[in-house]
This record gives C-alpha cells, structure tokens and sequence, in this order.
C-alpha cells in the first residue's frame, strides 16, 4: 500500500463544530442587528471563509467588517470549545498512520481557532502540516489554503494526495489542484452535494474512510 498524504478539512469533517459556530453567527447578525430569522437555515451556510459567510447570510457591505470581529471575538472566548470529535475519528488517523500515511489539513477556518482547537483535541503532533487561513483572511478559500498545504510539503505530485473534506467547496477546491476528495457524507454538506460537485468517493463515515485510501 502505497504512502498518501491525506489532507483533512476539519470543521465538518474532523469535529463537530456546529453549535458554537451557529452561536457565533447569531451574535455578529444580532450585533449588526440584522434579523436571524430572514438569514434562512444557518447550518446550511457553514463551510466558506467567514468574509464569505456573513455576506450569505445576507450581511450587508457596511456591516461585514462589524460582523467579521463580533462573530471571531465570540468564537475565539467560546465558540472554539462549542465543538466535538466526530466518532471514528481518531482511530482513522491513526489507521492512516499506522499505515504509513502522511496527514495534513487545509481548513479555511483561521489559523488561531485552527492552533487552539487541535490544541484542544490533542490532535496537533498528529498532523506534519497544518494548512489554515490566515488571520486577516488574505489566504481563505479552500483552493487557497490547499495551496499553502501542497506548497509546505515540497509540491507531492497531486496523484499522490486526497482532500477529505464535507462541502462541495473542498470538492471544487481541491480540483483546482488536481487533487481527488473524499467526500465525508457525515458533515454539514451531504452525500448528494458531494456527489453533485465530483467528489472522486463519497464516504459514508470516518471509519470508511481509510478502507478507500488503503484502494487508492
């Protein structure tokens, strides 16, 4: 079986992140005073870079930048510890490691949040590199932070690489790279938006995830 870098999207994906991100954007709409109940499902707005997010969630121009720093304010104090491991989870990275697999993330979650929930976890040794966006949200997209990844561990041949990620932006973005997603159907996105956007395998759970690197 040959070495792969598996590349993980986290929010979604590695944890359970919804409640404290549900509360966050309530806070930074009713901050803005923007009425949480024209802003449609919330749930179903969870995965884009935060900028990208609150405009969505029909925040207006004038207003991002407040909602920006209310909704990062609450999530740095709280939001961040709002959140649970997925089941299955940490005994999949540790089949792939165990497999000789390499892994890596590439969230657009920034790099703060990133550090303090892996930190959280006690999942930060388990990864060689650690791809987030960045703090003033220069590098936030998917495709972006992917990039970063790919860059950081030399440019492995994209062959070599598989993205799981929940979204179909992680689908898309790591097409830009050339890269195959694993679709991880337990998230926020769901089988038929993973399978719409041409995710190369749609996983079920976690546990099947290493079941399809092991065949790649």
């Amino acid at each position: 079986m040959a070495d792969v870098i598996v590349i993980f999207d986290l929010d979604g994906t590695v944890w359970d992140s919804e409640p404290g991100i549900l509360a966050c954007m309530a806070h930074a709409l009713d901050g803005v005073g923007h009425d949480i109940t024209t802003a449609g499902d919330l749930r179903s707005h969870i995965g884009p870079p935060l900028a990208t997010m609150l405009a969505n969630l029909g925040v207006p121009e004038p207003q991002l930048d407040e909602a920006f720093r209310l909704y990062r304010e609450r999530y740095l104090s709280a939001g961040v510890f709002e959140a649970s491991l997925y089941d299955g989870v940490i005994e999949l990275l540790a089949e792939l490691e165990d497999g000789g697999h390499t892994l890596a993330t590439a969230t657009s979650k920034g790099s703060d949040p990133t550090m303090t929930m892996l930190e959280h976890f006690g999942l930060t040794d388990r990864f060689a590199v650690i791809g987030a966006a960045s703090m003033d949200d220069s590098c936030s997209t998917k495709a972006q932070v992917l990039g970063r990844t790919l860059a950081e561990m030399g440019q492995p041949a994209p062959g070599a690489c598989v993205l799981d990620g929940d979204r179909d932006l992680d689908v898309l973005g790591a097409a830009e790279h050339g890269v195959d997603c694993i679709g991880a159907a337990w998230g926020f996105g769901g089988p038929a938006e993973l399978a719409a956007a041409g995710a190369w395998r749609v996983a079920a759970t976690p546990t099947d995830v290493a079941a399809i690197v092991a065949r790649r």
